[in-house]
This record gives structure tokens, C-alpha cells and sequence, in this order.
């Protein structure tokens, strides 16, 4: 029913001139409420003559508008739709003020005075990091080590070191 796509071309629902029929007027209210979540019309395509909806969000062809309702009730979909609401949230939100800047400076600043160590101290501690960079590669060569970019977290009493392994290599 469904199939999994990188692009294609769709339509939006449009206002028709004269009057519809009342099958007409079910269909175009369902597919405005699809278009509302990122469920288009396609076009007729050869390339898919089969589907007449894409979900752009998970760019999933789909079918028909029974298969479009079904696609929407699928738990990635709400996970998508949740993640999108959440993106769009973000954008909206303005740039911090320059105050906002200032506190968080002195609220990072504040936590390296007080959990910070010294700088010999975090020369060894970025020496050790790096040594272990060198042998993991040297052994392991799909394995990456990923540590904090900020060395200032480095330099905190406690800090994480994450290994990643590549199953490709």
C-alpha cells in the first residue's frame, strides 16, 4: 500500500468553479485535512500509476485516500508530525537577548570555576582522550571516539567519553 519515495509531484487541493456533487465536496474535505499533514495529490505519473498521495513528511507514496488515513494513524508518522510541530516551535522562537547571553556566560563560566580542575590537570586529561583516539584507531579502525567539541566540559571533574562503532568497516 504503501512505498517509499525521494520526490514526486503533487497538487493541492484546489476551489473548483460550479457547484459539487456531494462526494465531490467529501473529497476535497478529506484532502484538505491530508494536506494538513503533509499529504499531497500526485499527479498522474508513469513512474507511479499505482499511487495517487505522498506523504512528504515520510516520503511514502500511498495509494488511496483509505490508505493516506491509515498512513496518518501509523506511529512514525505521528512521531514525524510531533517532530515537525517541534521544529516549527524552535524556528518561531526569537534570538536570544544579549542579557539572556550574558547569564548563560556567567552560568557556564560559574560552573567551570566550581567543577572545573586545573590546567595541568586538563593537559592530562586531553593527552589521555588523544592516546586513546590513536589505539582505538589503530585497533579498531571502524570505531570512532567522540568527546565533548568544547573542551570546557573537558575540563569539568566529571565528563563522558562515547565510543562509536561502524559495522561497515
Amino acid at each position: 500500500m504503501h512505498q517509499s519515495v525521494q520526490e514526486g509531484s503533487e497538487v493541492r487541493p484546489t476551489v473548483e468553479e460550479g457547484p459539487l456533487t456531494e462526494q465531490q465536496l467529501g473529497l476535497r474535505q478529506a484532502e484538505e485535512r491530508l494536506y494538513r499533514d503533509y499529504i499531497h495529490r500526485l499527479l498522474k505519473s508513469p513512474e507511479y500509476p499505482n499511487y495517487q498521495y505522498l506523504c512528504k513528511l515520510c516520503s511514502v507514496h500511498i495509494e488511496n485516500i483509505q490508505g493516506a488515513h491509515k498512513h496518518i494513524k501509523e506511529k512514525r508518522h505521528k512521531k514525524n508530525i510531533m517532530e515537525k510541530q517541534e521544529e516549527n516551535e524552535l524556528r518561531a522562537l526569537p534570538p536570544p537577548t544579549a542579557a539572556q547571553l550574558r547569564a548563560v556566560n556567567a552560568t557556564v563560566l560559574e560552573t567551570a570555576r566550581q567543577q572545573g580542575i586545573s590546567d595541568e590537570d586538563f593537559e592530562i586529561r586531553k593527552a589521555v582522550v588523544n592516546r586513546m583516539e590513536e589505539i582505538i584507531q589503530r585497533h579498531l579502525s571502524g570505531c570512532m571516539i567522540y568527546h565533548p567539541v568544547n573542551l570546557l566540559f573537558l575540563s569539568l571533574e566529571q565528563f563522558a567519553v562515547f565510543l562509536c562503532m561502524n559495522n561497515s568497516a
